[in-house]
């Protein structure tokens, strides 16, 4: 007993340390932080993508705070504020933009104690030209596959080629902005199903915006039980047949597409140069199929005289239906089934040449709206005065100064004379910056509208901000939405974001922004967002004869329209119009009654003149004039269609100049058909101004898009 006492005091203290431990433990906050980059991990460059944040918070209640930031450069963050309950899961999608950035860091803090982080987020970044097709597949390894481009350059194949972006169902995004960066979605209905309310909202959106959805029917049961999807395809289905697969899918695969609009080569769809032989094996297997029928749409291919895939314009997107399941056998062993998916996902026929389509001088479209907003408070000091002013500072620093000196004999004091005369010409460059630079806070927004059809009408906005400021000073932006996002402006892929500091901050239902605006210059921001119709503008389209039109417009905006044009049959025509609020007017149109119209639909873009002002906006010296461009109508309209701003590069093929984010670009749609009402209204936007500060000079234009489906007179 005596000898085994004093290893009590030695028990007591392990027993007390273990317990002191499992304490510890079961007080500890447990919580996981998982992000999930872009699509599949891959995004174009300019363009917007979605990363995924899922929080597990397994310890006390706290409200969170997640920071998005480039590794490299702190001049762009991205902050989420999300409150976690104990014992609860939180998945939620921020849009971000990308520009040339491909490695990322995100932060979860409570207060200023950083929770959890992840300092090595990679992203796949391309270059924005190049198709991105995101899948949603009924089956882990089916889906679309694409043929590999075979340009001669590692770095050409890198940056060209075509990506498939396989999808999680968990992590689809739930924001249609962030879907923006996809050129094509395959979705199988199998999983159409499945989707959230705000996943399928997102999708719906995405595609009335712009989009193009490649959906496989599983079951015809999915589309038809599904009232989201039923709504957006509009279709009808067959009875399920086997029907020979034979040649007509090869030959399909095989053949180019175009109509009457010249696009840029590296966006011509055309014929792929080498599809292969055909599949004799899958030639003669049968292949399970539905008969397809889309309102307002058109048959892609027949099997057994039987149209079995579809396409049709729904708003300013596209839907194409497949009615088979391409991810079975035997479609899913043919050996030319990734030049299948590339027509499918219309994969421009350049890309698969064994040179790259060169580029010259490829601009956003962001800077000829920065053309258009700039303060006009600014002005430049043109290259000749400044010469003049260099020229008179070397005179003076050099014979001027000795010459003087030498007369009075007192060389040694150019040790004071020389300072001197670089504090004076300083003083001189401040004042005459001054006076051509100083002026008043001031803030122009133009708003570019799509008002997109549906069972509720939605507008999908973008906001673009000039902020001209007269003093190195932060800004407020922002507004009430569900979805959106807040951007500078971006210059191209050699430019990437023409940044200051930008900080963006998101909460359920709130998006704002801090931008930095240096002292004397105008600033451009564009926030992207999406908001109820209510009703505002509505027009309707019927057509009484060969080019003729009757054209119903209903004005329930609070400003009077001041100016329309109308896209039909590849063509802008002008509409003369004075509605006034509350309005309804009915006028007949003849296309090719506005010198808009005549030949070619290419024949409204500004090209030169825009890229013109482009480049001299970006000089800090030169001519004032020259960067500005007149905010009019048929200036506003050609910058819808930025993949028809081309010009030719010597060798006569035409290139496009200007790139556009966010389903911006309607190219694509006039090539395909569709009708599309552009409607100016002055003083007038649809939303809160998105500048969240007070200025006495302010001016806010808007441009509706309203797309529409044609009628045809009995």
């Amino acid at each position: 007993m005596h000898a085994a006492t004093p290893q009590l005091p030695r028990r007591l203290a392990k027993l007390g340390l273990v317990c002191l431990l499992a304490g510890g433990s079961l007080t500890r906050a447990e919580v996981q932080f998982d992000v999930f980059m872009g699509f599949a991990g891959k995004a174009k460059q300019g363009e917007w993508f979605p990363v995924t944040f899922e929080i597990f918070n397994d310890g006390p209640i706290f409200d969170g705070q997640v920071e998005l930031r480039p590794r490299f450069g702190d001049n762009l963050v991205y902050d989420y504020n999300v409150e976690l309950a104990t014992n609860t899961r939180k998945r939620f999608t921020l849009a971000v933009f990308a520009d040339t950035n491909a490695s990322w860091s995100a932060k979860l803090k409570n207060g200023r104690k950083t929770v959890a982080k992840h300092d090595e987020l990679k992203l796949d970044s391309f270059d924005s030209t190049a198709v991105l097709v995101g899948a949603l597949s009924g089956q882990q390894a089916g889906g679309p596959v694409l043929p590999k481009t075979r340009f001669k350059s590692k770095l050409d194949n890198d940056r060209f080629a075509a990506r498939v972006g396989h999808l999680q169902l968990d992590t689809f995004p739930d924001d249609s902005i962030a879907l923006s960066g996809l050129n094509a979605l395959y979705l199988n209905s199998a999983r159409a199903i499945n989707l959230r309310t705000e996943q399928a909202a997102a999708l719906s959106t995405w595609v009335l915006g712009g989009g193009h959805l490649i959906l496989a029917v599983d079951q015809s049961g999915d589309v038809t039980s599904t009232p989201w999807l039923s709504s957006l395809i509009r279709g009808r289905f067959g009875p399920v047949q086997n029907s020979a697969a034979g040649q007509a899918l090869h030959r399909w695969a095989e053949t180019g597409g175009g109509s009457d609009i010249t696009l840029p080569a590296w966006q011509q769809l055309g014929a792929y140069p080498d599809v292969g032989n055909p599949d004799a094996t899958f030639a003669a297997s049968q292949l399970a199929t539905a008969e397809v029928s889309l309102a307002k749409g058109e048959a892609l291919f027949e099997l057994d005289n039987r149209p079995v895939a579809a396409e049709a314009n729904r708003g300013l997107g596209q839907v194409s239906v497949l009615g088979f399941n391409p991810e079975r056998e035997p479609f899913k062993s043919w050996t030319n089934r990734a030049w299948f998916w590339a027509r499918l996902a219309k994969v421009p026929a350049a890309w698969f040449e064994k040179k790259a389509p060169q580029q010259y001088g490829r601009s956003s479209i962001d800077g000829v709206y920065g053309a258009m907003l700039d303060s006009r408070q600014v002005s430049k000091l043109p290259i000749v005065w400044l010469l003049l002013l260099l020229a008179a500072y070397l005179v003076i620093i050099g014979p001027v100064d000795r010459i003087w000196l030498k007369r009075i004999n007192k060389q040694m004091l150019t040790w004071l004379t020389f300072p001197a005369y670089v504090a004076i010409f300083s003083l001189l460059i401040y004042f005459i910056g001054y006076k051509l630079r100083a002026g008043q806070l001031e803030l122009k927004e133009l708003h570019i509208v799509d008002v997109l059809p549906g069972q509720q009408e939605v507008l999908r906005g973008r906001s673009y901000v000039s902020i001209y400021s007269p003093l190195n000073d932060d800004y407020r932006l922002g507004g009430s939405f569900e979805q959106g996002g807040i951007r500078s402006e971006y210059g191209g892929a050699f430019r990437a974001n023409m940044a200051s500091s930008l900080r963006v901050q998101r909460a359920p239902g709130q998006l704002e922004a801090s931008a930095r605006v240096p002292i004397w210059t105008s600033r451009l921001l564009c926030s992207e967002w999406l908001a109820p119709a209510n009703g505002g503008v509505t027009a309707a389209l019927t057509k009484n004869g060969r080019a003729s039109y009757e054209l119903s417009i209903k004005n329930g905006l609070d400003k009077t329209i001041t100016g329309a044009m109308l896209l039909v049959e590849d063509k802008v025509t002008e509409v003369k119009l004075q509605s006034p609020p509350g309005g309804t007017r009915t006028i007949r149109v003849h296309i090719g009654s506005s010198p808009y119209a005549e030949g070619e639909f290419v024949n409204i873009s500004h090209a030169e003149k825009f890229q013109i002002a482009v480049n001299t906006r970006n000089q800090a010296f030169g001519d004032t004039e020259g960067g500005r461009i007149d905010l009019s109508l048929v200036n506003l309209v050609a910058c819808s269609f930025p993949a028809l701003l081309g010009s030719s590069n010597p060798a006569g093929r035409p290139i496009g100049d200007f790139s556009s984010s966010g389903g911006l670009d309607l190219s694509a749609h006039a090539e395909r058909g569709g009708a599309v009402l552009f409607l100016l209204t002055d003083d007038h936007a649809p939303i809160q101004s998105t500048g969240l500060f007070v200025t006495k000079l302010a001016q806010t234009r808007t441009l509706y898009r309203i797309p529409l489906e044609i009628t045809e007179t009995e």
